[in-house]
């Protein structure tokens, strides 16, 4: 039993690595035919493909009672996105910033993320709540797509030669990179949530920490997919934009929708606030300090934000067996 869980989580990671590539491929392919900004295209379609595993997981959990699986698939995929996705691709190669449009964007993350602090205060997440941050993810989406459409407009058709080696140019096979990669990588995900999942029921670990870990992980591994390669290519604005726009519609899409669809309120425990929340938080911060200074987040940087990943984890399985408060 233990070699079969072994086949699906080494089976997922294929998925996933052959989804992100794909799917990078076909977004970079989209931009450069119809002069779209890469970063818009990595806030919307990457960012929705790559997203999908954690709105499969919410609407599941959601579904079935389980709001520590939804609170804790949302907010650590955020953590990670930012500490272990951005971290392993600037260890890559360094991610820096070619369009303004990343400045805001960083802005607007911030922003999702103290509205769904500041709606958790009173302990409870219900459809009122839900329908604020869907009524967010609108704003959002109409503020990009003008933003799309204004580039569109003025945009002078210089693109690097570069941009053509390995990439599709016929609409349709544009369109089957991306819809191959974004059906890999919420494949990929399950297989490999399922395995870990089953893994770690048989070690008797609860639902939070699943959620908050192992879930949180597990749905992230499109992101890490998609950035990495993106980062092996060197289109570092398709990693941050990726790792943005997740976050983005991570919260105001998926805990949304989450919210709405569940017979019941979500209830926001006190440890969300003492530890994931202010982690979840500040991990927005420190992305958007270095997307404000245009300072390269490079290998060092990278390295930093894998160790304090490796430590927030390691506070969570901690404080779990009550060896930290």
């Amino acid at each position: 039993m233990e070699l079969l869980l072994f086949v699906q989580l080494a089976g997922g990671l294929v998925y996933l690595l052959l989804g992100g590539d794909v799917l990078v491929r076909g977004a970079v392919a989209l931009a450069r035919r119809y002069h779209v900004s890469p970063m818009v295209i990595a806030l919307t379609v990457v960012a929705f493909g790559t997203s999908l595993p954690e709105l499969v997981v919410v609407v599941e959990a959601a579904l079935t009672g389980y709001p520590g699986l939804v609170f804790g698939n949302v907010v650590g995929s955020n953590i990670a996105n930012i500490l272990l996705v951005a971290g392993a691709a600037a260890f890559v190669y360094p991610l820096t910033y070619g369009e303004h449009s990343v400045r805001r964007d960083s802005i607007v993350m911030l922003a999702a993320t103290v509205l769904l602090i500041g709606l958790s205060l009173n302990g409870t997440l219900g459809r009122v709540e839900g329908l604020i941050l869907l009524a967010g993810l609108v704003g959002v989406t109409l503020a990009t797509m003008r933003e799309a459409t204004r580039m569109y407009r003025g945009f002078e058709v210089k693109p690097p030669l570069e941009w053509a080696l390995g990439l599709p140019t016929n609409p349709w096979m544009i369109a089957l990179f991306i819809v191959i990669g974004a059906i890999g990588l919420p494949v990929g995900a399950h297989l490999v949530v399922d395995a870990s999942v089953e893994m770690a029921t048989r070690l008797g670990v609860d639902d939070a920490l699943i959620g908050l870990t192992i879930l949180a992980f597990g749905t992230s591994l499109p992101e890490l997919a998609t950035t990495v390669m993106a980062a092996i290519q060197k289109r570092t604005e398709v990693a941050i934009g990726t790792v943005v726009g997740s976050n983005i519609f991570n919260i105001l899409a998926i805990l949304g929708v989450g919210a709405v669809i569940s017979p019941i309120p979500f209830t926001v425990s006190q440890e969300f606030f003492t530890l994931n929340f202010p982690v979840m938080l500040g991990t927005a911060i420190l992305l958007s300090v270095f997307v404000w200074l245009r300072k390269p987040v490079g290998r060092p940087a990278g390295i930093v934000f894998l160790a304090w990943y490796v430590t927030y984890i390691a506070l969570l399985v901690l404080r779990s067996r009550g060896l930290v408060g």
